[in-house]
């Protein structure tokens, strides 16, 4: 099969397939980058988003996001859920909780001396209980 072109009044004959193949293969590269790239924007344009979505949220949402993170990298979930939650949360709510761990740690010996001596208390009862009986 070939194609008949006039130049300059001669005739001048080529092959089709030699001239098409090439032409076709370079259509097909340029339709595969073209498709790469759109893909690339596409797969940016995603995880863009949900970056906006993850910082744009509360402490759960980073918890879950950072807990399913971890879960996909096959690190321990729990531990990136607790980070993540303590990263999303408001200062004044770290403060709190600082605050209210302090205090707990304060107090705790307080409370042990007390719920000790409720436990004394309640023993030597229950044992003046017995021998009265």
């Amino acid at each position: 099969m070939t194609a008949s072109s006039t130049v300059s009044g001669a005739t001048k004959s080529t092959p089709v397939a030699t001239s098409l193949a090439p032409a076709l293969s370079d259509l097909r590269e340029a339709a595969l980058r073209y498709a790469t790239a759109k893909a690339s924007r596409k797969v940016e344009h995603w995880a863009d988003n949900l970056n906006d979505f993850v910082s744009s949220r509360g402490p759960t949402t980073q918890a879950v996001f950072e807990g399913l993170k971890a879960k996909l990298l096959g690190k321990n979930p729990v531990w990136a859920a607790i980070k993540g939650a303590w990263s999303g949360t408001s200062p004044e709510v770290k403060l709190a909780v600082v605050l209210i761990l302090i205090l707990t740690l304060l107090l705790l010996p307080v409370v042990l001396l007390v719920l000790m001596l409720g436990l004394l208390v309640a023993a030597l009862v229950a044992g003046i209980r017995a021998a009265t009986r």
